[in-house]
C-alpha cells in the first residue's frame, strides 16, 4: 500500500500544533473557566480537530501530544491524559484504563444513532461503551475505468476476479508478461484475504487463530493461484520483474487489471491519474472486513481536564463539526497528504453519506456499504509489526509452496514463527 508517509504526517501535525498554538495564546486564562485537557494521539490528523476546536469557543481548551507509540504510552504513565484518540486502544493491556462512555449517551450529549453499528459495537467491552469509533478504513480493489466483466457496483471477491484475471493474464515464452492479478503479491492483502477465509486472527499470547479455518484458508489461495496463474514461482518471478512502481501505476499501466489498495491510499492518487480508474471494496462471501486501523477514542481514568475533553467529544461528533473540520482542511490542502476525517472514513454515517461525496467525488456511487461492513478483530497493539515481520511473509511463502494440499501442521508452524520472533525481539 501506499500511503502518506508518517514525516509527511507529523510536518502537517506540526503546522497545525504551531498554528493552534497561537490561537490557544489568545485565550486568555479568564476565558478557559475550566481545566485544559490534553489528548494522546498517534493520529496527526486530529491536531486540526483540536485547532478548530480551540478557536469554536472560548470556555474549553485542549491540547494535543503525539506518540508514537500511544498504547504503551498509555500503559507506562502515571500521569494519563485526559483524552486518547488513536489506534489499538482496545488491547487487552489498556482497556482497564479507560471510562465508560455510557453517561454520555445517557445525558444525549453524544447520539448513539448517528455511529455506523458495527463500529459502536467494536468500542464496548462487558456491555460497556469505554471508546468512541472516531474513522476508518476499507479495502479497495482498483481496475481501469471501462473493465468489462465486473458485475457489482460495490462489491468485488477473489471468486469474482478468478475469471478475469486469466483472461487478462498474455505469455511471452514461459514467462508471463501480463498478469490480472495475485492475491500473493502484496502482504497485507494476503493477511486480510486469509483471515476473511476463515483464520480469524485475534488477540492471544500475543496471536490467536481459527485452527481449521487458517488451513482451508491458504488452501483456498493456493487453489486460486495453481487455477488463475499456475506455479506460484510465475507470479513471484511476474512481480520480481514488473510490480516495482506504485499499485495504481502497474494498473493503469496495463501491466496488471487489479491491485489491493487501502481506502486512505486509494484517494491520495492524484486527481488526474485516479480518474483513468475505477474500484470496487474487497469482500469475502458479500462482506466488506473493515481495516484493523479502526481509530477510536476514550476518556482515561484519572486524567485531569475531563470537562474540556467531554466538550471536545460532544463537539467532535456532529456533523457540522466534522464538516469545518474537512472544509478547513481543504484551505490547509492538508487533504493532499491524508484522507478525510483522521485518517478515513468518519463513524457518522450521515458524514460518509451526505458531505465526503463533496470533498471526495470519485465516492459518488460507491459509498461505503453499511450493511455489509463487518468490524475487525481484537488485534494486540503489536500487529503490524507482528503481521510486517511474522505473519505476512509466512503466508506468503506457505501459499506458495509446492504440491498438493498444505504440508505439515500450519498452526504450530505459525506459532513457533511467532515465538522464535518473540525471543529475538528487544522487551517494550
Amino acid at each position: 500500500m501506499n500511503r502518506p508517509s508518517l514525516p509527511r504526517r507529523i510536518a502537517v501535525l506540526a503546522a497545525a500544533i504551531a498554528i493552534g498554538a497561537g490561537a490557544s495564546a489568545l485565550c486568555s486564562c479568564s476565558l478557559v473557566d475550566t481545566k485544559p485537557a490534553m489528548i494522546w494521539t498517534d493520529v496527526p490528523e486530529i491536531a486540526y480537530c483540536a485547532e478548530l476546536f480551540n478557536d469554536s469557543q472560548q470556555r474549553f481548551l485542549v491540547e494535543v501530544q503525539w506518540k508514537a507509540d500511544l498504547v504503551t504510552a498509555i500503559r507506562q504513565t502515571e500521569t494519563p491524559p485526559a483524552l486518547a484518540i488513536g489506534h489499538y486502544l482496545k488491547s487487552r493491556d489498556i482497556r482497564g484504563r479507560f471510562l465508560s462512555l455510557n453517561y454520555l449517551f445517557g445525558e444525549l450529549a453524544v447520539n448513539p444513532s448517528v455511529f455506523y453499528n458495527e463500529l459502536l459495537a467494536f468500542g464496548k467491552v462487558g456491555g460497556r461503551q469505554i471508546l468512541l469509533p472516531v474513522s476508518f478504513n476499507l479495502p479497495a480493489i482498483i481496475f481501469p475505468r471501462g473493465t468489462r466483466g465486473i458485475k457489482n457496483d460495490f462489491l468485488l471477491g477473489l471468486d469474482d476476479m478468478a475469471g478475469l484475471s486469466k483472461a487478462f493474464n498474455r505469455t511471452e515464452g514461459a514467462a508471463y508478461v501480463r498478469m490480472g492479478f495475485s492475491p500473493r503479491w502484496d502482504g497485507d492483502f494476503l493477511t486480510l484475504a486469509v483471515d476473511a477465509a476463515g483464520a480469524d486472527f485475534r488477540e492471544g499470547l500475543p496471536l490467536d487463530w481459527n485452527q481449521q479455518g487458517l488451513r482451508s484458508a491458504v488452501a483456498a489461495i493456493r487453489a486460486w493461484t495453481t487455477s488463475v496463474n499456475g506455479p506460484s514461482s510465475l507470479e513471484d518471478d511476474f512481480q520480481f520483474k514488473y510490480l516495482f512502481t506504485p499499485a495504481y501505476q502497474y494498473v493503469s499501466a496495463g501491466r496488471s487489471l487489479f491491485a489491493y489498495v487501502d481506502s486512505d491510499s486509494f484517494f491520495l492518487i492524484p486527481e488526474e491519474k485516479r480518474r483513468t480508474l475505477d474500484y470496487r471494496w474487497f469482500a469475502h462471501s458479500g462482506s466488506v472486513p473493515i481495516s484493523v486501523r479502526i481509530v477510536l477514542a476514550g476518556l482515561l481514568r484519572s486524567g485531569g481536564g475531563r470537562t474540556a475533553a467531554e466538550a471536545f467529544l460532544k463537539w467532535f461528533f456532529t456533523e457540522k463539526s466534522q464538516r469545518e473540520i474537512l472544509e478547513s482542511e481543504r484551505r490547509a490542502r492538508a487533504l493532499e497528504s491524508f484522507f478525510g476525517i483522521a485518517g478515513g472514513f468518519s463513524s457518522l454515517r450521515s458524514v460518509d453519506e451526505k458531505v465526503y461525496p463533496l470533498f471526495y467525488p470519485a465516492l459518488v456511487g460507491h459509498l461505503p456499504p453499511a450493511a455489509a461492513m463487518s468490524a475487525p478483530p481484537e488485534l494486540p497493539s503489536d500487529w503490524p509489526q507482528l503481521k510486517r515481520s511474522v505473519v505476512a511473509p509466512w503466508l506468503t511463502a506457505v501459499t506458495g509452496r509446492p504440491g498438493g494440499s498444505p504440508p505439515g501442521d500450519l498452526g504450530r508452524e505459525l506459532a513457533a514463527k511467532i515465538a522464535d520472533y518473540i525471543k529475538k525481539s528487544p522487551s517494550p
